[in-house]
C-alpha cells in the first residue's frame, strides 16, 4: 500500500484558537500524515515554549530526518515566547529547512508579530475557532456521532448547560455518558440528565433553575460549591441577572398569551429551546412583574457594591436573598 504524499504540507505552520482540544485534533493530524512518512520514535521532537530556548528549536528544526523523509518540530504554548524568541523562529521561517514540519501552537498570536506575516507568507496560518455559543448543542451531537452514537439536540443541549462552553469538558463529560451507557445507540435526554446528575460539576444553570424556582436554599448551596469550585461571583452575578430579564419578559409574555400554551411564545420570542421556554414558564409564574423589575433595579446597586466591597460574594448572596425570598 503506497503511502500517502506528504509534499504539500508547509515547512511551518502556526495553528492557534482558544479551544485546546481543536488544537490537539489538528496536531494528531499533521502526525498521522506525516507517521506514514516519517518514524517519529526517531524524527519527533515536542517543546514547551515557556522553557525552550528558541536557538535549539532552530537546532532541532534544522537536524535532517533519521531513515525518514521528514521531521516533526512540535512547539507547545508558542504565545508564551518573548517577541524576541519568536522573532529566531521568524527568521527561520524566512529559510525553513524543507525535510521538517514545524508546528507553533498558540492560543493567541498577534497578526503583527513577524512570526505571523512570516509564516503567513508561506500558507501555514490556521486560526481554530471555539462554535458559537448557540452552535454547542449541534457541535456535541457531532462529536456524539464520531464515537457512533445518536443523541438529540434537547440531550446535547443537557450537556452544554451541566459542563459549560469547554470542549474539552465537553469531550471527557462525552466519554463518561458513553461508558455508562454502554452498547446502546441512541441516547435519550433523561439519560444524560441522569449521568450528569451523578458525574458533572456544580453548573451555574442548576443555581439559575434553584434561584428562579425561589428554593433559596437549594440556590445558596449551590452557589457555595459554584464558588469552591472557582467560578467567579461577578460571572455569577451576570448571569443572574440575565436570567431575571428572561423571567420578566416570559412573565409579560404569560400575560399576553390567550392560547393557555404560551411555551412557543416564550421560545421565540426570548430565543430560547421549547424545553428552556416551559421551564422559564414554570419559574415566571412564581414572581410578579413587579417584583422582577424591582430585582433588575437592586440588581444594579449591587453591582456597584460587589465592585467597591471588600466582599462582592456578600453583596451578592444579599441580592440572591432579597430576590429569591421576596
Amino acid at each position: 500500500m503506497t503511502a500517502p504524499d506528504v509534499s504539500d504540507l508547509k515547512p511551518v505552520y502556526l495553528i492557534y484558537g482558544p479551544e485546546e482540544l481543536l488544537l490537539d485534533q489538528a496536531v494528531e493530524r499533521l502526525k498521522r500524515r506525516l507517521s506514514a512518512r516519517a518514524d517519529l520514535d526517531f524524527n519527533l521532537d515536542v517543546f514547551d515554549a515557556e522553557t525552550a530556548q528558541p536557538a535549539d528549536i532552530v537546532a532541532a528544526a534544522n537536524t535532517l530526518p533519521f531513515m525518514s523523509e521528514r521531521r516533526l518540530v512540535i512547539v507547545r504554548r508558542a504565545d508564551r515566547m518573548t517577541a524576541d524568541s519568536l522573532g529566531v523562529l521568524a527568521d527561520y521561517a524566512t529559510d525553513p529547512n524543507p525535510e521538517t514540519t514545524l508546528v507553533l501552537v498558540a492560543s493567541k498570536i498577534a497578526k503583527n508579530l513577524r512570526i505571523y506575516k512570516a509564516v503567513d507568507s508561506l500558507g501555514g496560518v490556521a486560526e481554530y475557532k471555539a462554535p458559537a455559543k448557540r452552535d454547542y448543542p449541534r457541535t456535541v451531537v457531532e462529536m456524539f456521532a464520531d464515537r457512533g452514537k445518536k443523541v438529540g439536540l434537547d440531550a446535547a443541549e443537557v450537556l452544554v448547560r451541566a459542563v459549560g462552553y469547554d470542549l474539552r469538558r465537553l469531550s471527557v463529560e462525552i466519554e463518561k455518558v458513553i461508558s455508562f451507557t454502554g452498547d446502546e445507540i441512541t441516547l435519550s435526554r433523561d439519560e444524560i440528565e441522569q449521568v450528569m446528575s451523578t458525574t458533572a460539576p456544580t453548573s451555574v444553570f442548576d443555581l439559575l433553575d434553584a434561584f428562579g424556582s425561589r428554593d433559596c436554599r437549594t440556590a445558596m448551596r449551590l452557589l457555595s460549591a459554584l464558588l469552591d469550585e472557582g467560578e467567579s461571583v461577578h460571572g455569577v452575578h451576570a448571569m443572574s441577572v440575565r436570567h431575571v430579564r428572561n423571567l420578566l419578559s416570559a412573565r409579560a409574555l404569560l400575560e399576553r398569551d390567550d392560547t393557555g400554551s404560551p411555551t412557543a411564545l416564550i421560545s421565540r420570542e426570548v430565543g430560547v429551546r421549547e424545553w428552556q421556554a416551559r421551564k422559564l414558564a414554570t419559574q415566571a409564574r412564581r414572581f410578579d412583574a413587579t417584583e422582577l423589575i424591582a430585582a433588575l433595579v437592586s440588581a444594579a446597586k449591587s453591582e456597584a457594591k460587589m465592585k467597591t466591597s471588600r466582599d462582592p460574594r456578600l453583596a451578592f448572596e444579599t441580592w440572591l436573598l432579597e430576590v429569591c425570598g421576596r
